[in-house]
This record gives structure tokens, sequence and C-alpha cells, in this order.
């Protein structure tokens, strides 16, 4: 369930500045991709996806009130920069404190995750793509990482699709070589295998 942060809490508990990095946790900065802002089993939370990691943060949390709107008013998948201080880690959730979020439309990797975006079907079985989340309903969710190299760090040219299983080993992925991608399909092939993987809608 998507939610909207209430003006009045916005008005009421924005400051005139951004907090001083530092202040909730230790400050970075990243590159990402905005997933939603929606109401789950931990409360209102505002979720990115950047670097092989999920990062939320949380509504009534220290995070700045404005730039939690911002990014409920982002598109799924749509490309951002932004600062926060991180509060906790996991094994791949880190739990924030947003300071500031801004547009990315230099992002040459935006279209491909954008474009990958919504739920496929790969020979008969569901695939849905969130953010740079893959889950195979029923099966096993992955994080996508993207890049000219999988996981053995070996430079093949063509753009890849490291895929790695949420709570598996964190050095072993899934390499997927995307070959062509359109608006209903999109031709990946197993860097492993060889064989090529069709997502179609």
């Amino acid at each position: 369930m998507r939610f909207a942060l209430p003006a009045s809490l916005i008005l009421a508990t924005a400051p005139a500045l951004a907090f001083e990095p530092g202040t909730h946790g230790e400050p970075t900065e990243e590159t990402g991709y905005v997933v939603a802002c929606n109401t789950g089993e931990n409360g209102d939370a505002c979720e990115i996806h950047a670097r092989g990691a999920v990062f939320m943060a949380y509504a009534g949390g220290p995070s700045e009130p404005e730039a939690m709107k911002a990014v409920a008013d982002m598109e799924q998948g749509a490309p951002v920069t932004f600062t926060a201080d991180m509060i906790s880690m996991g094994d791949v959730t880190v739990e924030m404190a947003l300071n500031s979020v801004a547009a990315n439309p230099e992002d040459p990797l935006a279209p491909v995750v954008q474009g990958l975006q919504g739920a496929w079907d790969m020979a008969g079985q569901e695939v849905v793509v969130t953010g740079l989340e893959w889950l195979e309903t029923d099966v096993a969710s992955y994080l996508i990482s993207m890049g000219t190299a999988c996981s053995d760090g070996v430079e093949r040219g063509a753009l890849h699709l490291s895929l790695y299983q949420m709570g598996g080993d964190p050095f072993s992925s899934i390499c997927l070589e995307l070959v062509e991608q359109g608006a209903d399909t999109v031709t990946l092939r197993d860097v492993a295998t060889g064989d090529e993987v069709a997502l179609t809608r």
C-alpha cells in the first residue's frame, strides 16, 4: 500500500536546512534507483536500491521530510543520487536517515533499469523486477548488480546483470549478459551455460 506523507508533518517538522552529515550514523552519498514509499510490516518507509543493498528510510524517523516526500513523488526505477546517514546495516538492508535526494537523469543505466520494471514471463516462471530486485515467485529473490564484469571480476565488454540471491553467498551470482532489450522482450545469455534466457510480457 503506497502512502502519502501528511502535509502537516512536512510543514511542522521540516528544518530550514538538512541535518549535519554524521548526526545519526555513518554518512554516505549514493547513486541508486527508487522503489517506492509503502506501508510494510515495519511501518511506512521509502526504499531505494543502491550498490547491491536495500536502503530503507522510515517515516517518523530522523529522515528529512522533504527528501521523503521527493522520493514518494518519484516513479519506480527512477535514477537518483542521495545522501544519508547509515543507522544500521544487515546482510542486504541498510536503515538510513535520508538527508537529501535528487533526480539523476545522466545515469547511463537508467533506461535499462526502467525498461526492466514490472512482471515478466521466463519459460513459464513469473519474474517481477522492482527497482533492482529480481523476484522469481515462489523460488528466490535476488538483487541485481549491473556492469561489464561478473562477480569473478573478468571484464566482458557488454553489459551484464549479476543476480545475487538475498540471504545467499555474497560472492556468488548468476551472471546474465544483456543481449537485447525491447518493451515486451528482453534477451539475456547465461554466462555459465551459454543458454539464452528470454523475458516476455
